[in-house]
């Protein structure tokens, strides 16, 4: 059978907008029986044969859901027909079952009508179920006025089967002919009575409702307005294909995962309309893959402190928090977030996700997210380690900083081993480095809290290094450490403390500014020093105290000091050289360089400095 263009358009386009069978929900072995009697019945075709049949195609992969295992059950099943109508017999427990099983068949029977024997296998299992010929007649309208697509016909003939007492809607109907509309609402005493309802089209939840252990309520294909609460208290909530609009100005999310409970969505656009937060789980499981979740205010789009979160390819945007997360705030559990978008995100921390360590965090894009304090795009508490990749960013604020990590231990942390920091990193506890230990900073915007303490070997390569909120004097106390290196990177302590306070170590430093020092130095007490082609500005308690050493190629500007306010070098075997000091003050003695006696000063330059 040769099938034209437009048809296999038709067809991809029905496909794609089916939902799901009314028999759905049943059991995989009722399902699998079902469709070997379809099966059975779509063998008698004279005009397609199966394998080419699109309507059973569509009833097996995308209405009944089967797997290619069940199916090939299905069809093995099929080769005995004694036993397939036996159990229907048995298990057709409602004249809605039925029913349905008659519509399937004549929607599977020829495109003119069903055939002779087709219309005797029909007449089979109409008497084997006991189905009045009244409503048979009915249904094989129906199935003619849909495949006619004659909507108002549709409806007509839906009038009289309610007129004639058959179990079956509107919602139930529309698997046959998609383009029937109606809105309904759910209820909690529709629930408790069916215990598993499945939404379809325009619905209307107006009221809070509960789903409890083994509640499943399903959204298929529906536009739904939710003017209450959904509280998942065991049961399950599934979305597909649909549309979630929230109504409710309720300070709750619009669906809340209080215990045990599942949810979830793919392929669903979620308008929460500034009304509040989407999804608060504080225990449970939560899956939301290739849909859009916009409009959230008062907390993140979703929060999360349950077992299992997964989001996958799915669009956040104009999310606002007033606090932590503005998209995705995630306190517990195993969290994935992989190939989603965040757009016009904003909180205080975190602008788009807020995380801890060990969560997982790939592939994602932020653009146009902010935060009020730290992290534009993701903050994590603890460190990110592997778990974060492959993050990219556009016009988010601030710059640099778009993710960050948040390390804090009540104690302290002790390195004892190799640790590197190549993230943006708020420490907010005392880094000790032991003796035996090395800390690497590299590529990093670091905010410092509490000092770096080092006894080991400390490592600042092409980062930046800032004081925040910090009680002790200096950014780096180095106690007889092994060595530190600082190169192409910067020192800023923001007008408050001193840099780097060297007893007993030795200090290599190359093409890096130290500058809005206060409270000490900018580098005090260095044991023959590197110092190289760096800039030291406004250093207000001095720029360079030193043990000999070498300051070459170096700019200082705005320094003051009791004496030597840009360098103090004691010692005999010292040099200064190629460098030079704007507006160096002391106030003692010394003016800009205060040297012992041996230590060389050459090809030097001073400007409106004291001498």
């Amino acid at each position: 059978m040769i099938i034209g263009n437009q048809k296999k358009l038709y067809y991809k386009k029905k496909s794609w907008l089916t939902p799901k069978h009314p028999l759905y929900f049943e059991s995989e072995e009722f399902k699998m029986y079902y469709a070997a009697a379809v099966m059975i019945h779509a063998a008698i075709n004279p005009q397609v044969p199966p394998e080419q049949n699109y309507e059973l195609d569509r009833l097996v992969h995308r209405g009944l859901e089967l797997r290619a295992e069940q199916m090939a059950l299905a069809l093995k099943k099929s080769a005995d027909p004694s036993e397939v109508l036996e159990y229907l017999c048995d298990h057709m427990d409602s004249d809605e079952k039925r029913y349905l099983l008659m519509l399937d068949l004549y929607n599977i029977s020829s495109e003119d009508g069903p055939s002779q024997k087709e219309q005797e296998n029909i007449w089979l299992v109409m008497h084997m179920l006991e189905i009045p010929e009244k409503a048979a007649r009915l249904l094989a309208h129906f199935i003619q006025a849909a495949g006619q697509e004659k909507d108002e016909q549709c409806r007509r003939i839906y009038q009289q089967m309610t007129e004639a007492k058959m179990e079956l809607s509107l919602m139930e109907l529309k698997y046959y002919r998609m383009t029937l509309y109606e809105t309904s609402l759910c209820t909690q005493e529709d629930l408790d009575k069916a215990g598993k309802l499945r939404l379809v089209d325009r619905c209307e939840i107006r009221e809070d409702i509960v789903l409890r252990d083994g509640m499943v309520l399903r959204l298929d294909h529906a536009v739904v307005r939710i003017y209450g609460n959904i509280s998942i208290e065991g049961g399950m909530l599934v979305a597909e294909n649909s549309k979630l609009i929230r109504k409710s100005d309720s300070h709750r999310a619009c669906v809340n995962i209080c215990r045990a409970g599942k949810v979830i969505m793919e392929q669903c656009d979620i308008d929460c309309r500034n009304y509040g937060m989407f999804l608060r789980a504080q225990d449970g499981e939560a899956v939301i893959r290739d849909s859009e979740i916009y409009h959230t205010t008062r907390g993140a789009a979703v929060r999360f402190w349950g077992k299992t979160l997964e989001l996958t390819r799915t669009v956040f945007h104009h999310c606002y928090s007033r606090e932590n997360g503005g998209a995705v705030m995630a306190r517990d559990g195993k969290v994935s977030i992989r190939q989603c978008r965040f757009w016009h995100c904003e909180a205080v921390r975190g602008g788009a996700v807020y995380i801890r360590q060990s969560m997982e965090i790939r592939d994602c894009f932020f653009k146009k997210c902010y935060a009020s304090e730290y992290g534009a795009a993701v903050f994590c508490i603890g460190w990110i380690g592997d778990g974060v990749s492959g993050l990219h960013y556009q016009e988010c604020f601030p710059e640099r900083t778009e993710t960050i990590q948040y390390i804090i231990a009540p104690r302290g942390l002790e390195i004892s081993g190799e640790c590197e920091i190549g993230i943006h990193t708020i420490v907010d506890c005392e880094l000790q480095v032991q003796p035996q230990g090395t800390l690497r900073i590299h590529d990093a915007v670091v905010y410092l809290r509490y000092p770096i303490r080092c006894r080991g070997y400390l490592e600042i390569e092409k980062s930046f290094l800032r004081v925040d909120d910090m009680e002790a004097h200096d950014m780096i106390i180095l106690e007889h450490a092994r060595g530190c290196t600082v190169k192409e990177s910067r020192l800023d302590g923001m007008g408050r403390k001193g840099g780097i306070f060297a007893t007993g170590s030795r200090l290599e430093a190359y093409r890096s500014v130290f500058c809005n020092m206060r409270g000490g130095r900018a580098v005090f007490n260095a044991y023959f020093p590197q110092i190289t082609q760096c800039i030291f500005n406004y250093c207000q308690n001095g720029g360079v105290h030193c043990q000999s050493g070498v300051v070459e190629g170096c700019l200082f500007v705005n320094c003051r000091g009791k004496s030597g306010a840009a360098v103090t070098m004691l010692g005999k075997k010292g040099m200064i050289n190629n460098c030079r000091f704007v507006r160096c003050i002391s106030d003692i003695s010394g003016g800009a360089v205060d040297k012992a006696v041996g230590s060389q000063l050459e090809n030097c330059e001073f400007q409106d400095c004291t001498q």
